[in-house]
């Protein structure tokens, strides 16, 4: 079976995750935020902007599983080897830095890519 093909679905499956882990977690804070009108709701509270870019960071994964699926089905070829080693690199400095999260999906998935240029 060949995993690479599914490299782009596996990242936007982690932001689907991320997504619905960040609604979840803080569904009282975007209430609140909905609640204030939104336009800068943020403001300078740290909670609200924790919750903010946690919803955006899983936005972004999705877009870039989306532009790394068509790579792959339009090229029938792994992504590109660099990618992998930057996922590898970005995935291990968060588990560094925050042990008990979701970057230990990472690795699996930059392996992934990194194994089939091989």
């Amino acid at each position: 079976m060949r995993l690479w093909r599914y490299s782009g679905t596996l990242l936007s499956a982690t932001g689907i995750i991320h997504i619905i882990y960040a609604v979840f977690e803080n569904w009282k804070t975007f209430g609140a935020m909905f609640s204030d009108g939104m336009l800068n709701s943020v403001k300078n509270d740290i909670t609200r902007a924790y919750a903010f870019w946690f919803l955006m960071i899983g936005i972004m994964l999705i877009m870039l599983g989306q532009t790394l699926q068509y790579y792959i089905n339009k090229e029938q070829q792994p992504a590109p080897l660099p990618l992998g080693y930057v996922l590898l690199v970005f995935s291990i400095t968060g588990c560094l830095f925050v042990p008990i999260s979701g970057f230990w999906l990472f690795i699996p998935q930059s392996l992934i890519i990194i194994l089939a240029q091989k």
